[in-house]
Parts: C-alpha cells; structure tokens; sequence
C-alpha cells in the first residue's frame, strides 16, 4: 500500500485540503471510495480519506438494476418483520398472551378430570372471623355439602348486609364442630378448587383451630380458580406487578359462589387456545 499523506483532524494545524472526503462524504456526493490518498490518525480509529477529483481513488456510484431493488426492498421487509416481531416477543403482552393460553388449557384439561370439588365459605367478617355458610359442590356442581352454621360470636350488620345471612337465620344451625367431619369426608381424596383459596382456607383453618379439630392439609391440594380468571383475563397491574383479580359475582352465598366459580371454569375452557400474535412471524 502506498504511503499516505497524513494530516491532522479538522480545525488543527495540518488539517486536511477542503477537497479530500471521508466515505460518508463521497457517499453523499454519489461517488464510491476506491483508493485512499490521505488519513487522519485517532486514538479509536483512523479516518481514510479520498480525492474526487482523482479517479484512482474514488469512482462514481452504479446504479443498482431493477433486480438488485427489489431484493434490496424484500430485505428491508424482512428485516422490519423480524425487529417487529422480536420487539413483541420480548413484551409484556407476548408474556400475557402466553399466560393466557396457559389458563385456557387448564381449564379444559381439569374438565377432562374428576378428581376435584369447589368449595366456598360466607363469613363474620374478614379477620379472626367465623365460617357462617359452606358449600362443597363436584366437578359436575351436584352439591356435596350445603349448610348453614352457627357461629360463636355475632354477626356484624355490615356482613349481614352482604350476604344476607343474619343471626336469626343461624340460630338454630348446627356449630362448626358438627359439620366438620362433613367437610373432612367431601374433601377426602380430592383436590380443592376456590375462588380466593388463600382466604377461605385461612378461616377453615381458624375455625379448625378455633374448636381444636383435627387438621386436615390443604396446601398441595388446592387450585386457585380467582388466580387463573385473573391470568386469562390477562388485566396487567404494573402498580401491583401482577394480574388484577375480579370479584365472582356469585350472589354472596356459598352454593351459588360455587356454580359460579364451575362457570368460571366453563368459560375459560371455552376461549380460543390458539397463540395469537399480533405481527408476522419472521421466515
């Protein structure tokens, strides 16, 4: 290679004549670097420069055919689709779409089953509070357990105006400790499904201690069925990091609560499982 004249970066004592270019500047200019006739040495790099006047060192551009276009085009798009697509994959909404699907096979695939019950409770309150109504209904909804209970403490006016049940209605229901070997015999063998599991268990368990009963485990048992609604409905809370959970607009009672958690059920089995994707897949 010929020895090059070397020069200066601009705005320096030595810097290069206004004639020579850079290969951005030639590019602009319509012209192709072909020989270099100067160079600015930097620290990270150094800066080739051309003359466009000399035909040794730069050459106009040629014009691409009609051919060359079109592949030209056909790569841009391609590239576009692929950006697209790995911008979705890597996107919240890629991750709910997949929990989504997640819920729907679920579902399906526990409707194929047998081996579950849904159970749910009305109460006294939300904290230290008692069991005032249970249901325990089959995968099919046939009622297992449906009864009234008698609580040992009274039950405040705002719960009453919720689910309805007053102390009047209870008074003559059996107590807790009556009706729990019920409750052991309904779940014996079967895995658990609730709608907001984590706070009726925490009142079975209350009410077991409460009269010191036996333990029953529950904790490899159960499914959550208010979790996965909130997955498949797929209402994404960056406050909370998670999903937002909706209320199950069952009637407040416990045998309707549990029908209307089955439908839950029903209706996520019922949505399309098919992965949607909102851009093209890349080839």
């Amino acid at each position: 290679m010929d020895k090059l004249d070397e020069y200066k970066w601009w705005g320096k004592p030595g810097e290069p004549p206004e004639n020579l270019k850079t290969k951005k500047q030639l590019a602009e200019l319509g012209l192709s670097p072909l020989k270099a006739v100067g160079i600015i040495r930097a620290q990270k790099y150094d800066v080739l420069l051309y003359d466009p006047d000399n035909p040794e060192s730069c050459r106009p551009k040629r014009k691409p055919t009609e051919k060359q276009l079109e592949t030209l085009a056909a790569n841009r798009e391609k590239a576009r689709i692929k950006r697209e697509y790995n911008d979705w994959y890597n996107s919240r909404e890629r991750l709910i779409e997949q929990d989504r699907v997640a819920a729907i096979r679920w579902a399906r695939d526990e409707l194929t089953r047998d081996d579950w019950v849904i159970l749910d409770t009305e109460t006294t309150g939300l904290h230290n509070a008692e069991i005032v109504e249970i249901a325990i209904v089959t995968h099919t909804g046939e009622p297992l357990l449906n009864t009234l209970i008698k609580p040992s403490i009274p039950i405040p006016a705002d719960v009453v105006a919720i689910h309805g049940i007053s102390d009047e209605m209870v008074a003559d229901a059996p107590i807790f400790p009556e009706i729990y070997p019920q409750i052991v015999q309904a779940l014996e063998g079967k895995r658990c499904f609730i709608y907001n599991a984590a706070f009726d268990i925490k009142i079975l368990n209350y009410c077991r201690n409460l009269h010191k009963l036996k333990s029953f485990n529950l904790s490899k048992r159960y499914e959550c069925i208010m979790e996965w609604h909130a997955q498949w409905a797929g209402d994404w809370s960056d406050y909370h990091e998670g999903y937002k959970w909706h209320p199950l607009h069952g009637g407040h009672r416990a045998l309707g609560d549990c029908l209307a958690a089955l439908e839950r059920i029903k209706r996520i089995a019922a949505d399309d499982d098919k992965f949607h994707c909102p851009v093209p897949r890349p080839e």
